[in-house]
């Protein structure tokens, strides 16, 4: 704790462990005492409490002990979104509301901030964040529940050292905040693992991410390292979209070991899916997006691109580039798609191994992907396809560019 912040520990005020009473007024009491003296840090001992919605203000440290479980509540009316905006567009168009049946109370959650500074969630080693699945009838696809988390244009993050389990939505929705940091959180089960749409200037290492839903996504999203994690996914590693998004050293393995809940599925999508939906305000074409030292096994597909397609959430802005570089890639069963459409878009690999033991073709590319191959290595003979019906078959090490007419 920083010096000079008081701690406001939640048994003070009356808060009750392993118990079916609900604590969330009591608890919230004590942030807003904390609040109101100018900020500090407020302590979950071990024990289980059972919570709706919390909200967190500026200049505040919430610290889960040794033993603490934040406990959410399977009572819809325990929950509030405290009637606060939301960066992300698509919440309000009428074609996703009724495609994803979106209510108008969408973004709530059993921790929220909107427009503070400095917040910082810690726990200690064996606290936990538990979302219980809780069922909402009228929720997105007709079951999901409260987010997890959700800070929305906060500057000046720092999540740390919890687990959180079984979110009934999104477990982080971190919109349109700056200055991210997370260190050291798991994520077990239930969907999306971290959600960073029109946010910035991000580090996130050492996590765990056992997802039932995309491990990332957000699109819109500025200087962004992802170092040393491991994703694990019954969906898709990420559906992304941004600058300067980079992701190294980092373990991308399927399949899921948590189920898709709509699908009742266990294999990994597609470890990149690009993200670009139409309704939002997205500042610039996706680019500089790299894979730096990764190792990548076990995906129906590497990738997913195709600019334009309403259906894949990729018709507004298109991607310009995507690279690899010392990756190793293997155990991907199907074909990747990666057109640009009319939009030229670079792919490239670089001291890359492959390993694909498929008749299928490994990516089929149109005339706007120029493909750049510099050292890669192909375990099996490899087929690359283009829309023109010409064919590249690779065995071996190739250093190889494959630039279309148009660019």
């Amino acid at each position: 704790m920083e010096n000079n912040k008081k701690i406001y520990l939640i048994t003070d005020y009356g808060a009750t462990s392993d118990t079916e009473k609900n604590q969330t007024k009591i608890i919230q009491s004590c942030i807003d005492d904390c609040r109101n003296s100018g900020g500090g840090e407020v302590v979950i001992p071990s024990g289980t409490f059972l919570i709706g919605s919390l909200r967190l203000y500026s200049d505040i440290t919430l610290r889960l002990k040794t033993g603490a479980n934040l406990l959410g509540s399977k009572i819809l009316d325990d929950y509030t979104n405290y009637h606060v905006p939301s960066t992300i567009k698509y919440l309000n168009d009428s074609y996703y509301k009724k495609l994803w049946n979106l209510p108008d109370y969408y973004f709530y959650a059993m921790l929220t901030a909107y427009n503070e500074k400095n917040i910082k969630i810690i726990g200690e080693p064996g606290s936990v964040i538990n979302g219980q699945d809780t069922f909402d009838e009228n929720g997105e696809e007709k079951f999901r529940g409260p987010m997890g988390i959700i800070m929305s244009q906060v500057t000046n993050l720092h999540l740390e050292g919890y687990c959180f389990e079984n979110s009934a939505n999104w477990s982080h929705t971190l919109d349109g905040c700056t200055h991210l940091t997370i260190k050291n959180v798991a994520i077990r089960a239930g969907h999306d693992g971290f959600n960073l749409h029109h946010s910035k200037e991000i580090s996130i290492s050492d996590c765990r991410l056992e997802c039932g839903d995309d491990c990332f996504a957000g699109y819109d999203i500025e200087n962004l390292m992802v170092e040393n994690c491991y994703l694990n996914t019954s969906c898709n590693g990420m559906r992304i979209g941004g600058v300067n998004l980079r992701f190294k050293q980092c373990v991308f393995s399927g399949p899921g070991r948590y189920p898709h809940l709509s699908e009742n599925t266990y294999f990994t999508h597609a470890v990149f899916k690009y993200y670009s939906i139409g309704p939002d305000d997205i500042q610039e074409d996706a680019q500089d997006i790299g894979f730096s030292e990764c190792m990548i096994n076990d995906a129906d597909k590497l990738l997913s691109y195709e600019y334009g397609n309403r259906e894949l959430i990729q018709n507004n802005r298109p991607l310009r580039n995507l690279s690899f570089e010392n990756v190793s890639i293997s155990g991907i069963r199907h074909t990747s798609l990666f057109k640009g459409n009319g939009e030229n878009v670079k792919l490239s690999f670089k001291n890359v191994k492959i390993s694909f033991d498929s008749k299928e073709a490994f990516l089929k590319i149109d005339d706007s992907v120029e493909l750049n191959f510099q050292h890669v290595e192909f375990l099996q003979p490899t087929i690359i396809s283009m829309d023109d019906g010409r064919t590249l078959q690779f065995e071996g090490t190739a250093d190889v560019k494959v630039i279309p007419k148009n660019f």
